[in-house]
C-alpha cells in the first residue's frame, strides 16, 4: 500500500504482469488509486464529500480498443448524497422541459490512454459530477511539458444525451513550472501544473487545474464551471500490488 495523503508517499518498485500491462506505469494494472471528491456550490457550500476508486485493468476500453485500455471507477456516495441533489436542479434540464432527474452509479467503466504521446483519461462524471462533461478533460502531452507549453486539445462535441449541456467544447491546455506538492507528510517534487480551458458553443468558460506527476499521474484536478460551481479531485492514496 502506497499511500499519499495519509502517509508517506514511496516510489513503486512492483514488477508489472506480462502481458498488456507491460508497457503502461500510470494506468498499470497492479495499481489502485482512490481520490477524495469535493463538490462545492456556486455559494461555496460543500455540498458533497467523497472517496473515488479507480481500478484500470490494462485490457482495452470497448469503446475504443486499438487506443483506450478500461477503468473500473467506484463511487460511495452516501444516501444523504442523492437526496442533496435530488433537492436541487439537475443543471442538465432544458429551459421548458420536464426536469432531468439524477442518475446514480455505484460502479462504471471508462478509457484511459497512455503512450509516448500522451496520457488521457475521461473524468469522473457520472452522478452529480456530470459537470466535468463540458470541462477539459485531463490530459497531457509528454512533448510539451515545460513551462509555457501549450496545446489545443480535439473539440469535443456532446449529444443531445447530455440535455443542455449538448453543443461543443473547444480545450486549449497551458503548462506552468514545476512545484513541489505536499502529500500528507511527504513533499512531492516534480508536479507538474497544467491550466485548461474549455469554451463550451453555449454555456461559456469552464477551467481545469491538474496537477500531473509522471510516475502517479493526475494527482489534482480542480474545475470551475460557467454557473460558479467548483468540483475536485485529490489523490489520497495509491495501491500498488506485486
Amino acid at each position: 500500500m502506497l499511500p499519499l495523503v495519509s502517509c508517506a508517499l514511496a516510489l513503486l518498485t512492483a514488477t508489472a504482469p506480462a502481458g498488456p500491462d507491460d508497457s503502461l506505469v500510470i494506468f498499470n494494472a497492479r495499481r489502485t488509486y482512490q481520490y477524495q471528491a469535493f463538490f462545492i456550490s456556486p455559494t461555496g457550500d460543500t455540498l458533497s464529500r467523497e472517496r473515488i476508486t479507480m481500478q484500470p485493468s490494462g485490457r482495452p476500453w470497448a469503446g475504443q480498443p486499438r487506443v483506450q485500455t478500461a477503468c473500473t471507477v467506484q463511487y460511495s456516495y452516501r444516501a444523504a448524497d442523492s437526496l442533496t441533489f435530488t433537492a436541487r436542479p439537475n443543471p442538465q434540464s432544458q429551459p421548458g422541459r420536464p426536469p432531468m432527474p439524477y442518475e446514480w452509479q455505484k460502479t462504471t467503466v471508462t478509457g484511459v490512454i497512455e503512450n509516448r504521446r500522451e496520457i488521457w483519461m475521461h473524468p469522473f462524471r457520472s452522478n452529480q459530477y456530470a459537470y466535468t462533461e463540458i470541462a477539459p478533460f485531463p490530459q497531457v502531452k509528454p512533448a510539451h511539458l515545460t513551462p509555457g507549453g501549450s496545446w489545443r486539445g480535439g473539440r469535443l462535441f456532446i449529444l443531445g444525451g447530455w440535455g443542455d449541456f449538448k453543443g461543443s467544447v473547444q480545450p486549449t491546455y497551458r503548462v506552468q513550472a514545476p512545484t513541489t506538492r505536499r502529500y500528507g507528510q511527504r513533499d512531492v517534487a516534480g508536479c507538474w501544473l497544467v491550466e485548461a480551458v474549455g469554451q463550451h458553443s453555449r454555456l461559456g468558460r469552464n477551467t481545469l487545474d491538474l496537477y500531473f506527476h509522471p510516475l502517479y499521474g493526475f494527482t489534482e484536478m480542480h474545475y470551475r464551471f460557467y454557473d460558479g460551481t467548483r468540483i475536485t479531485f485529490i489523490l489520497e492514496q495509491l495501491d500498488a500490488a506485486g
